[in-house]
């Protein structure tokens, strides 16, 4: 028997998993409001709540390295949306708390070092805007902004005024707004670390495990080499677009365009805002007017013209890039990749962080009515962060134990199930979920019956013949109905009074998103009841990095008696039930 034991997370993971949660639900809350209200300055608001809320939080949980995790789980929480990951929104939050995290490094744990990260901390909101038009428009922008502050100076008979004047101004609003944010959350912190205030009338909390870290597009399927082409491709049109509009640049440009299109369908809903059109109108012609400036004499200018839609052009790229690119790093295979890597508590700290999101979205003061600005109670946060502290550390605790019985392709792994799972019912021990059971015709495999231990009843799971509706994996072409009939065989609500669930098999169907394998996550972050899985060899290790759960206990059939399993099997059982 091989053990692979479970591995606790640090405590400032935990601590950086309810912080990241806080941050990311007064994101999606107040970044609603003002996106929906249009206010200006809206990114440095946000900045300001954020420097508060994490300078606040280090005076409560002093430890280092507490602030750039936050950052990091709240910038990956911006993954939620269905359609893409939102590049644009996680750089600036992953900015904001790196640039913090810095400077408390560099000058210690001070009011001096706090302002000095909460200035450059918003300050940096007002670079990452400036750099998000270069990189979609390039430098041409320049020029353009260039040519509109001319134009705007010479209207109001202000042509004196120098543009650094402006820069310097706006520069100095964002940086005195970072400095507040740092000492208001110094003094908020400080009084509520001097009063443990703990024990606030606030409601019990409530976790959610319905969001996870990457979660997959239903439908959408992912591909290694598709990722790549897409950075590739993204890079090759860039280049043609900079260099000269001709029919190879059109050409290149269409053909990607609608190759998007149809490949990461869902992740095209910018284009289908007419906002985003009217920005695209708003520059082409801006490009046009303003281009050469009026030096020339004339209001309409060709080559500003031809300018503008390269810009576009450009835009249109990486937006399209950014979002197929997003699609495809949800791909199962580049998740267990990166878990395998050293980023096994990052995931398992966003998948807590996630648990929590649900609630603290509703708990929060919601916008309804859209002329009032949703309020923040400080002090409640704090008191909902001690609590989710808590129920962090139990609940990242009691993840169920898996048993799993491995062996060779054909090998009888099933069959050995089958034995350990008599002998359990012997010993009266209920045991729910199914075995997959071989369909052999004449010495070849034809398919495999869905068994419901419980019920004692089979349905057909797949067959080698080509069904309409099947999905295929391999040979084999899986029944919709089966899979939903097992899905509800593993359903929480399902299994009361179950001591030991068995799944037969988890392979690379599950590996890929489809089959058990949304009804294998709600079990394993919903319940601690002991499960039995039966895995081929070689794939143990992915499956094993796919799922946190408790530790694992690998028995190869090869040289292992039924009675071993069913001894270990007791064990845990016995423990689960303390």
């Amino acid at each position: 028997m091989e053990t692979i034991t479970h591995k606790p997370l640090h405590s400032i993971w935990l601590k950086a998993s309810v912080v990241g949660s806080i941050w990311a639900s007064i994101e999606i809350i107040l970044g609603s409001f003002l996106h929906n209200m249009r206010l200006p300055m809206s990114g440095m608001f946000l900045s300001f709540i954020a420097v508060w809320l994490l300078i606040a939080f280090l005076q409560i949980w002093k430890e280092n390295g507490l602030i750039w995790r936050a950052g990091l789980i709240c910038a990956l929480m911006k993954s939620i949306s269905p359609s893409a990951i939102i590049f644009g929104p996680m750089i600036g939050i992953l900015s904001e708390a790196l640039l913090l995290e810095l400077l408390i490094f560099l000058f210690g744990k001070n009011l001096i070092a706090y302002s000095l990260g909460g200035a450059f901390a918003v300050l940096s909101t007002l670079m990452q805007k400036l750099l998000n038009f270069l990189v979609l428009y390039g430098f041409d922008f320049i020029k353009i902004l260039e040519g509109l502050y001319k134009f705007a100076v010479k209207q109001i008979n202000i042509e004196q005024l120098s543009p650094v004047w402006l820069v310097a101004v706006v520069t100095g609003i964002y940086i005195l707004t970072g400095i507040s944010g740092a000492i208001i959350g110094y003094i908020m912190g400080s009084r509520y670390r001097k009063k443990n205030n703990t024990n606030l009338d606030i409601q019990e909390i409530s976790l959610q495990s319905d969001k996870v870290l990457f979660s997959q597009s239903k439908g959408q399927n992912y591909s290694l080499i598709l990722m790549i082409v897409n950075i590739i491709s993204v890079i090759l049109i860039l280049i043609l677009i900079n260099s000269e509009l001709n029919v190879i640049t059109v050409l290149a440009f269409v053909t990607y365009l609608i190759f998007c299109i149809f490949a990461y369908r869902n992740s095209m809903r910018r284009f289908r805002k007419v906002s985003f059109w009217a920005s695209f109108l708003i520059i082409t012609f801006t490009a046009s007017f303003l281009w050469s400036g009026f030096s020339e004499g004339t209001i309409f200018s060709y080559d500003g013209l031809m300018v503008g839609l390269k810009m576009n052009a450009r835009a249109i790229i990486m937006i399209l890039g950014f979002a197929a690119i997003s699609v495809e790093l949800r791909n199962p295979v580049i998740k267990s990749l990166l878990y395998h890597q050293g980023f096994a508590s990052l995931y398992q700290s966003m998948n807590l962080a996630f648990s929590a999101l649900p609630f603290l979205i509703s708990d929060s003061s919601a916008v309804s009515n859209r002329k009032k600005i949703p309020g923040i109670s400080f002090r409640k946060l704090f008191g909902q962060a001690e609590t989710l502290l808590t129920l962090f550390e139990k609940d990242h605790l009691r993840r169920p134990q898996i048993i799993m019985i491995t062996g060779e392709v054909h090998e009888g792994k099933t069959t050995f199930a089958h034995s350990v799972i008599n002998l359990l019912l012997k010993e009266k021990i209920k045991v729910s979920g199914f075995l997959a059971i071989a369909i052999n015709e004449n010495g070849e495999r034809k398919g495999f019956n869905l068994y419901d231990i419980e019920k004692g009843e089979s349905s057909n799971l797949c067959t080698v013949v080509k069904t309409e509706n099947g999905v295929q994996t391999g040979k084999y072409y899986f029944n919709e109905e089966a899979i939903k009939k097992g899905s509800a065989i593993l359903d929480p609500g399902n299994l009361s009074g179950t001591q030991l669930v068995v799944i037969d098999e988890i392979g690379p169907l599950e590996l890929k998103g489809q089959g058990w394998s949304n009804a294998i996550d709600n079990l394993t972050r919903n319940m601690t009841t002991p499960q039995l899985w039966i895995v081929r060899n070689g794939i143990i290790e992915k499956i094993t990095r796919r799922w946190n759960t408790g530790n694992i206990y690998v028995f190869n059939i090869s040289g292992t008696r039924p009675e071993d399993v069913t001894k270990k099997i007791r064990e845990v059982i016995s423990l689960n039930q303390k």
